[in-house]
């Protein structure tokens, strides 16, 4: 009976152990299944992000494509009749603001911007070098950059970045030794810039300032010229003060061709000059420390002659230099896409099957910001 009892005991220790084995296997079993369901739901969600950033990033192409049609179309406009007119106004379709487009998925929006309307860094190493100096200053004092010490020294502290030599410009500009001392030590790149993030290293220039400045300047080739028909009152009173009375005189301007603005210089040059003799423009010279002083309406514009306020060289009423801000939203996805377009200009009896916009600069930016 003993024996038996034991043997009966032995028999249900072993049922029991049976089952906490099963109960693990189940266990380990349904871990697993977990763990796989898991990770297939995040592959599926990867796989998903990956396919609607790969569809933004078509759609952006789409309207690369669109900005290129628009710039072609706007210059096959200027092209036509037997007395063309070559200008860029805020009034044409492609200056308008953006609108939403719905695609299956989400939507795109994009706008066009004159980069010719802007102050372009990459003057300072023409051969007006002087006047452009004395343009950024005034311009950067005008937006109250920087905000503690002088816009001169921010000057001479771009214009190192550029130059080829390493001789510090002023008492402020700042070479390869400067930079090399820093924790992350760097060259500068002696050559034109390209995007404002170059102008990060300047430790003066902040955030904020940097901000400021992203709708004011362009980093064009260095003889591209300024267009008076679409640079606000800032940037051409930085050039001139005399030029801020352009923006009302091409609200009030309308050329043959029905549209706002000046058609030629010559034609804003005479606005100018009646304003002047009218006294319907006055302005003031004011000095802020480590800024040069914005020329009065008495006197003659920097780099120009006596006679004249605005010259070819530096003006135009056209333009030949756009850039693209799109934005790409598929299934909550969003990509932004910022590109440069270049439209040249039409020779003289060129027909419109010669027109080209080319893209010569493309990049992705941070999802976070929006157009």
């Amino acid at each position: 009976m003993t024996n038996l009892f034991g043997l009966q005991l032995k028999r249900r220790q072993q049922r029991g152990t049976v089952l906490i084995t099963v109960m693990m296997m189940v266990a380990i079993a349904a871990l697993l299944v977990t763990d796989i369901t898991y990770r297939q739901k995040l592959d599926l969600l990867r796989t998903s992000a990956l396919l609607s950033r790969d569809q933004a990033y078509q759609y952006l192409m789409g309207a690369e494509e669109l900005g290129i049609y628009v710039l072609s179309q706007d210059l096959q406009s200027d092209n036509s009749g037997s007395n063309p007119e070559f200008m860029d106004t805020l009034d044409e379709q492609w200056a308008n603001d953006p609108e939403s487009f719905p695609v299956p998925g989400g939507f795109i929006r994009g706008k066009l911007i004159d980069l010719q309307s802007r102050f372009n860094v990459n003057s300072l190493l023409g051969n007006d070098s002087a006047t452009q100096r004395e343009a950024l200053e005034r311009l950067l004092t005008s937006l109250e950059i920087p905000k503690d010490g002088f816009a001169s020294d921010i000057v001479d502290r771009i214009h190192d970045l550029m130059d080829p030599d390493q001789d510090p410009q002023g008492t402020a500009g700042q070479e390869d030794l400067d930079y090399l001392n820093r924790e992350t030590p760097f060259r500068t790149p002696n050559r034109m810039l390209f995007d404002l993030s170059e102008l990060s290293v300047i430790e003066e220039l902040e955030p904020n300032d940097l901000a400021k400045l992203a709708d004011k300047l362009s980093f064009l080739p260095i003889e591209a010229p300024l267009n008076i028909n679409t640079a606000d009152d800032q940037v051409l009173s930085a050039m001139d003060a005399r030029l801020a009375i352009l923006v009302t005189g091409r609200e009030s301007n309308t050329t043959s061709g029905g549209k706002l603005g000046f058609s030629t210089i010559d034609e804003a040059e005479d606005f100018i000059v009646q304003n002047q003799a009218s006294g319907t423009t006055t302005t003031t010279s004011t000095s802020t420390p480590g800024s040069a002083a914005a020329p009065s309406s008495g006197g003659s514009s920097p780099g120009s002659n006596d006679d004249s306020v605005l010259n070819d060289d530096q003006f135009s009423v056209n333009s030949e230099f756009f850039l693209l801000e799109a934005e790409a939203v598929i299934n909550g996805k969003a990509m932004l896409m910022r590109a440069v377009l270049y439209r040249p200009e039409l020779e003289e009896g060129a027909r419109n099957s010669d027109i080209r916009v080319k893209t010569i600069l493309r990049k992705l930016e941070d999802p976070l910001k929006r157009v």
